[in-house]
């Protein structure tokens, strides 16, 4: 009897041990991190590797948001980062890492409630690596540094209706010693607690939230720039659905899915595993990788590929109708002409020649404007050997300088291009760029005297599907988007 009795209580404290060592989850706390590791039992799945090439003209400089100023830059940024909101088809504002907003009914304060699912991508600026959780102040430090001196000012442009926003930024750029300096932050930006903010406006604005969709005004964690003086000018940390895999010698940016379970605890996952972005030299260069079919997707055609593959109302040309696809989106690519008033050059003959163009002079596809009615005609003034234009990189910009340089200078005369972005005193004409979304905002001077307003069309082969018109020109909507091995 006393042996049956020790093996039934032999049996029972099997099984005790057997439970007390099985659950659905282990939850393994790691000391110091920012999240809980969980181990679930492993479940088979097998998915499909999909990968999407994209070529692009303009070159990727950083991956900074506040550097995004061309749009390649701003379509990869786009992809690693996200917004407080964004925008939905229709033009409207819509929560991204925000989830809902409280207005008073003056209009003047905006209380946001940000998503605390949200994580940066797992990155070593962390302890250990892991994805932080984002706060409330990750948003005021983000909005606060687009302010600082020496950085971009377009993003902080966006913020300047925001009370107190504009004394600290011109404090910042403008009072050199930083022990002089009376302000620590922008009053109308306060931390309410981690999961809210409250933005306080000088006045009424109905598009506060549509500029909180530019990719200018992406959020990233403060701690990037704490490890280095570049911060994140070679690297990226967003909360988006991509992170920065690498950077191959020839430049090519390798993204890779995020799967890390913070980011499939929020939302489904796009298709897409891996994307590659790969900056041309040339369009000529570009289209030969594109019909070869190492490029998956042109997101905007420069001048001569939409003179090379698009009819005169924009469809593709029948040789390519069996073989590509285009989409037509509802944002056009701005590019305005300017001539420097402070340069020392000697621009009577110049100017004298710029108005002689017509707008039919172009052969350029696109609307042009021309404001060159009042330019005098100079028949006694001689030409300069050169004229000096402001570096830009901007395809259209470059196209209608040169069939300038062949209708009015040669043979008295040449335009040439200096190694420098901004004007100079020497420069007699430099150019901006915009787009019609960020022209609702921020728009370019109007004494313009030429300007190029370029619909941005995407071209693609048959084997994408999902690819749609878009209002927002850095919006590639890779949720949509499938690949197929046809």
């Amino acid at each position: 009897m006393r042996n049956y009795t020790a093996y039934i209580l032999f049996i029972i404290a099997i099984f005790v041990l057997k439970a007390c060592s099985t659950s659905e989850n282990t939850i393994t706390v790691i000391q110091d991190a920012p999240r809980a590791v969980a181990v679930q039992d492993t479940v088979e799945v097998i998915e499909e590797f999909s990968q999407l090439n994209i070529g692009v003209l303009d070159t990727v400089t950083s991956f900074d948001p506040l550097y995004a100023e061309n749009l390649s830059t701003q379509r990869v940024i786009s992809l690693i980062y996200e917004t407080l909101y964004t925008l939905n088809e229709e033009g409207e504002a819509v929560p991204s890492i925000a989830t809902s907003v409280e207005i008073s009914e003056d209009g003047l304060e905006y209380v946001m409630t940000i998503d605390r699912n949200v994580f940066f991508q797992e990155s070593q600026i962390f302890t250990a690596g892991l994805g932080r959780r984002i706060h409330a102040q990750d948003i005021k430090w983000a909005f606060e540094r687009s302010a600082h001196s020496g950085l971009p000012p377009h993003a902080a442009e966006l913020l300047m209706g925001i009370t107190g926003f504009e004394n600290y930024f011109l404090e910042q750029r403008e009072v050199y010693d930083q022990e002089a300096r009376v302000l620590d932050e922008v009053i109308g930006i306060q931390v309410i607690d981690g999961d809210r903010i409250l933005f306080v406006l000088n006045e009424r604005d109905p598009d506060f939230l549509k500029k909180l969709a530019s990719p200018l005004l992406s959020i990233y964690p403060s701690e990037a720039f704490n490890q280095s003086r570049d911060g994140l000018r070679n690297r990226a940390v967003g909360t988006g659905a991509y992170k920065l895999d690498r950077i191959e010698d020839d430049g090519r940016i390798v993204l890779i899915r995020d799967d890390s379970e913070n980011r499939a605890n929020r939302m489904d996952l796009p298709s897409i595993n891996r994307i590659d972005v790969t900056s041309f030299l040339s369009e000529s260069e570009l289209f030969q990788e594109f019909t070869n079919g190492n490029i998956d997707l042109i997101p905007e055609l420069g001048p001569e590929l939409i003179l090379q593959v698009l009819d005169d109302d924009y469809s593709l040309l029948p040789s390519y109708e069996d073989s590509f696809e285009i989409v037509q989106h509802s944002v056009d690519r701005i590019t305005a002409f300017y001539l420097h008033e402070q340069s020392i050059t000697p621009n009577e003959w110049l100017i004298s020649r710029l108005g002689l163009l017509t707008v039919e002079d172009f052969t350029i596809m696109g609307n042009i404007t021309l404001q060159n009615q009042d330019f005098q005609l100079s028949e006694e003034a001689d030409p300069q050997e050169q004229y000096f234009v402001a570096y830009t990189e901007n395809l259209s910009a470059q196209a209608l300088l040169n069939e300038m340089h062949s209708l009015i200078f040669m043979p008295q005369s040449s335009l040439a291009f200096f190694d420098i972005r901004i004007p100079t005193r020497r420069t007699s004409i430099y150019s901006l760029s915009s787009d019609t979304y960020f022209e609702e905002f921020r728009p370019l001077p109007d004494d313009f005297w030429l300007r190029l307003d370029t619909e941005i069309i995407s071209l693609y082969h048959r084997n994408l599907d999902g690819i749609q018109s878009s209002l927002t020109p850095w919006n590639l909507q890779i949720n949509n988007i499938t690949v197929s091995d046809d």
